[in-house]
């Protein structure tokens, strides 16, 4: 039986009564394109661009205490998406419980990696491997700041099973479990925060079979130098008698900000090894003919602020798969506007 959360609209008009509102809206957007060169192996001359997509932000405060916020994107040839459509209150000081549509809460790039937040361009391969680019949640979070620890934790529809851990973003519910999760932060110093990620829930629509994923992450700051990086690994439970599928993947990142330029570099490594899903996956009674990938890649790239609300960058990108007969190069260009 499918089941949803009930609309932010619902919470939002509970708690803005008539005369007591005093509503603030802020208005953000932004817009990237991307031009490639490859991935089929260098020197090519062939360049070709791609990844238009933009967003606005609707966000600010109904009345005191209730604050919300809308992110529609567009892109060519598609319908209007959804990052984030959610209504929240605030509990007491550092303590705040949104309904809705969010961005989950699991290790920290999944929460910033819009096209103005990040210095590269792709995403860590990690991404996409272990669970969806731009993982969202429909369901409930609750945030808190309490000292040096900063935590947040939801439970909401959870991810479905599909043909790989990158594909089972879903909106709807396609069983009676509700998925949990969330990431604990502790500021050591003031440069340097470590955290740790959980996600469980039953991804079948029989709601047998778990997906279970476990997550750190660890980041240091100077005035102008980042190193920042994280770990996943997903398992999901199979009918017998296939053995357990998993993802498991981690990346670095290192960047040096000086002036105007920040060059960065980033390694990444993942894998993804199951015996029942990919290619041909149709449900429990259609197996797929398994996954099995190992991959690396290095990323070096530059971003170059162009004015207070532009970003310019260049990435090179060379990676391998195992049991590949070589490496495979990619240049990537973008080009990011925010407001």
């Amino acid at each position: 039986m499918k089941k949803s959360f009930v609309p932010a609209l619902l919470l939002i008009a509970a708690y803005a009564a008539p005369g007591t509102a005093q509503t603030a809206v802020n208005v953000n957007g932004y817009f990237s394109f991307d031009a490639i060169r490859g991935p089929a192996g260098l020197p090519s001359t062939a360049w070709s661009v791609t990844n238009l997509w933009g967003g606005l932000i609707f966000s600010g405060s109904l009345s005191t205490g209730v604050t919300f916020a809308l992110e529609p994107t567009f892109a060519p040839g598609e319908s209007v998406g959804l990052t984030q459509a959610w209504a929240g209150i605030t509990v007491s000081q550092g303590i705040g419980i949104k309904a809705g549509l969010f961005l989950v809460p699991f290790g920290k790039y999944n929460t910033a990696r819009r096209p103005y937040e990040t210095t590269l361009i792709s995403d860590p391969d990690p991404i996409g491997t272990a669970y969806p680019v731009n993982w969202r949640e429909l369901g409930l979070k609750a945030e808190a700041t309490l000292g040096n620890f900063n935590a947040a934790l939801f439970a909401g529809n959870g991810l479905a099973e599909a043909a790989d851990f990158g594909s089972g973003q879903q909106f709807s519910d396609n069983n009676r479990n509700k998925a949990w999760g969330g990431r604990l932060g502790v500021a050591l110093s003031t440069s340097l925060e470590v955290g740790g990620s959980l996600y469980r829930g039953k991804a079948d629509a029989a709601n047998e079979r778990a997906i279970t994923m476990v997550g750190a992450d660890a980041s240091w700051a100077s005035e102008s130098i980042r190193a920042s990086g994280e770990y996943v690994k997903a398992t999901i439970e199979n009918p017998g008698p296939f053995d357990k599928g998993t993802a498991e993947g981690w990346f670095g990142l290192l960047e040096i900000r000086r002036g105007q330029w920040t060059p960065a570099a980033s390694y990444q490594h993942s894998r993804a090894d199951d015996p029942f899903h990919g290619p041909g996956f149709a449900g429990a009674d259609v197996p797929g003919t398994g996954i099995s990938r190992n991959g690396t890649r290095w990323a070096f790239g530059v971003a170059y602020s162009l004015a207070t609300n532009v970003l310019l960058k260049l990435e090179y990108d060379r990676g391998r798969e195992q049991g590949a007969d070589g490496w495979t190069s990619t240049i990537r260009a973008q080009a990011a506007l925010h407001f």
